[in-house]
């Protein structure tokens, strides 16, 4: 079966073409990524007989890079046509569940549910908007970050907040890097030899943005961000973790209104906003040894990594793995070190030959004998969107047959 997966970023678009067997091989046929959409975007691709296209591509929007990225598959691959495509969805709301494929019912969810990540819900919808008019035989599938944490019992989800007002707004956590965290959790259960349901992990996904999930028995139990993707850890331009009332107070102070409060936090706040210069790891790490706000930056973001990766050892009693994924987490050796420093009394025991080399491919760097295991996995969140969907076509399930997909809540008020 032939996939076409689209994982759309607030200002990228990536693409991959993927025949998927019966059991879990695949091939890679064709990939890409548009960066920095826009006047400015450059486009990387390349197909598997090795054609490949590198070069600025300015495109107004995700819309005209989804449409450009199907014009050189066409002509890399001349007709044929994909079985399905699938799209990474940030946001499901309460009403997407799990994969499902898409119909009229489905968007209106996603929609709905576009009010808490306005940065990523409308691209990611136009891009699949316009891909269904180009292949409108083909079933589209969408796969929500939110789905893996719908597993989070009443205490982790809820806030402490009136429960009419909660209930009225669906404000609640959902959690996102939900992707990610999920490849994690099936790739160590296939390195490990053990079956999902019996593993305790803790997953971390260190990038732009970054999240940390507790999961007990194979199943999502808590995790760092919540209503919004702003929660949670320090990550590149975002706060993650505040006073509430910091809000109100720069926007008394500074004469600002919420959603430029909003906006600040979201883009001038963590490593960036710590530095004053950079939001890449790789320049601050550079600078760090003459540099006390970047110095102070990197400090700060491995301290709350590793006081999340505390509070989860206690909220799981134990756990067999602590997991790193994502650009930092997969390629900064000195970060997994300092974010692992002091963990030792948890069973923790780190290995630095074996973490030196452990970047950027599947490793573990932990020392033998430690309770708790250290495991680089690089994600591939493109072949687990495409085995998610290749798993729910081949079982023929309609919508309502997917994992809680519901028609949208009719809002009060």
């Amino acid at each position: 079966m032939k996939i076409l997966v689209f994982n759309c970023g607030s200002s990228s678009l990536k693409f991959e073409l993927l025949e998927i067997g019966d059991g879990a091989e695949r091939q890679r046929l064709a990939r890409g990524v548009f960066q920095e959409i826009g006047p400015k975007a450059r486009a990387t691709m390349e197909a598997e007989d090795g054609r490949k296209f590198d070069a600025a591509a300015p495109v107004a929007d995700h819309r005209a890079a989804a449409l450009r990225a199907l014009a050189w598959l066409a002509e890399a691959r001349g007709a044929q046509r994909p079985d399905a495509t699938a799209h990474r969805i940030v946001h499901g709301g309460e009403s997407v569940r799990g994969p499902a494929i898409v119909d009229d019912q489905v968007i209106a969810a996603l929609e709905a549910a576009s009010r808490f990540a306005p940065l990523h819900n409308p691209p990611a919808i136009e891009t699949l908007k316009a891909v269904r008019e180009k292949f409108p035989d083909a079933p589209s599938i969408v796969v929500a970050d939110t789905s893996f944490h719908r597993t989070l019992p009443p205490h982790a989800r809820n806030y402490a907040i009136p429960r009419a007002l909660a209930d009225r707004h669906e404000i609640r956590r959902y959690g996102f890097h939900g992707v990610g965290h999920a490849w994690m959790l099936e790739r160590y259960a296939a390195l490990a030899g053990r079956p999902a349901p019996g593993l305790n992990l803790i997953t971390l996904q260190l990038g732009a943005g970054c999240s940390v999930a507790a999961i007990r028995a194979g199943r999502s139990v808590d995790t760092s961000m919540g209503l919004t993707p702003l929660e949670g850890l320090m990550m590149a331009t975002r706060s993650g973790d505040l006073d509430p009332a910091i809000v109100s107070y720069l926007a008394s102070a500074e004469g600002l209104s919420p959603a430029a409060v909003e906006s600040v936090l979201n883009h001038e706040s963590g490593l960036r906003g710590v530095s004053g210069f950079s939001d890449d790891m790789r320049e601050l790490e550079r600078a760090a040894p003459s540099n006390p706000a970047a110095a102070l930056a990197i400090e700060m973001f491995c301290y709350r990594a590793r006081k999340y990766i505390g509070a989860y050892l206690a909220a799981l009693g134990r756990a067999d793995a602590i997991i790193f994924g994502g650009g930092i987490g997969e390629n900064s050796v000195a970060i997994r070190e300092r974010v692992c420093a002091g963990l030792e009394l948890f069973g923790v025991a780190f290995d630095a030959a074996r973490n030196r080399g452990a970047s950027g491919r599947e490793a573990r760097f932990s020392a033998d004998g430690g309770a708790v295991e250290l495991w680089v996995v690089p994600l591939d969140e493109e072949l687990w969107i495409a085995r998610a969907a290749a798993r729910l076509l081949s079982g023929g399930a309609p919508n309502q047959a997917a994992p809680g997909v519901r028609g949208p809540k009719r809002r009060r008020g």
